[in-house]
């Protein structure tokens, strides 16, 4: 499925327009990050750097962070890269693929998301629907934009990398183009303890990434959910790591 040329020339325009609010729509969150929250992403200069070196491949690039917060995508776009970067080079600010039910609620929340480079989704919708999403996404990696979509189907309920239940979409989404490369991503307040819709004010948010090539030599729905969870599977590694650390410098797991 390919999305129409009503719909190609949609993106663009919702692409132009972003790129020239960004310096204002950028500049709002990361002081309501850092002002008004207090908060601050742990080694962003490293981050920063190793990121760089990622997005110079010509490859699609589609990048999979684990999900305890309704701003996880802020904090995502926040330690990767600059706004400067971003605006000299808008293609790395990353579309993100929002439930309806939580960003498409008032004028000014829409608007918000439509600047910020999103393409909703309703969870509850059609087949056919998430279809289209799917091959608006695609149709954006193959590009050359970024692409952020999280592979759990959900915030964790338990505060941890919910494995169990994946969402198929990405594993849809690498069979399409499935030269992408995936940036998996584990992020978490140091002082979090479970999900929500913010880490705490003035929490030091840890962020990590990894470079993932998943691989399938199934057909079909048995592809897309081999996919998919060799990236969650790469996610909860993260995971386990972050807190086996935590235990060892005697901070605690914290759940």
């Amino acid at each position: 499925m390919q999305p129409s040329s009503r719909e190609i020339a949609s993106l663009r325009l919702q692409r132009l327009l972003g790129w020239l609010a960004f310096p204002c729509v950028s500049s709002a969150a990361i002081f309501y990050l850092r002002v008004v929250r207090g908060n601050r992403v742990k080694d962003m200069p490293e981050l920063r750097r190793r990121f760089r070196q990622v997005a110079r491949s010509e490859r699609p690039i589609l990048i999979c962070p684990n999900h305890l917060t309704m701003v996880d995508s802020f904090f995502v776009h926040w330690a990767l890269c600059s706004p400067l970067d971003y605006l000299r080079h808008y293609r790395l600010f990353a579309w993100n693929v929002p439930a309806t039910e939580n960003f498409q609620r008032g004028a000014l929340l829409k608007l918000m998301s439509y600047l910020g480079k999103t393409v909703p989704i309703d969870r509850a919708g059609s087949p056919a629907h998430h279809s289209a999403v799917l091959a608006k996404l695609a149709h954006l990696l193959r590009q050359g934009d970024l692409v952020t979509i999280f592979p759990e189907a959900g915030r964790s309920r338990s505060g941890r990398v919910d494995a169990e239940h994946v969402r198929y979409g990405v594993g849809r989404l690498l069979k399409d183009v499935p030269d992408a490369l995936v940036v998996c991503v584990y992020q978490r307040g140091e002082r979090q303890e479970s999900w929500g819709f913010q880490p705490a004010r003035g929490d030091r948010i840890h962020v990590d990434f990894e470079l993932c090539e998943p691989k399938t030599s199934f057909r079909g729905l048995r592809a897309s959910r081999d996919l998919s969870r060799q990236v969650i599977d790469r996610i909860k590694a993260m995971e386990d790591r972050y807190f086996a650390e935590q235990e060892r410098n005697g901070r605690g797991a914290g759940i």
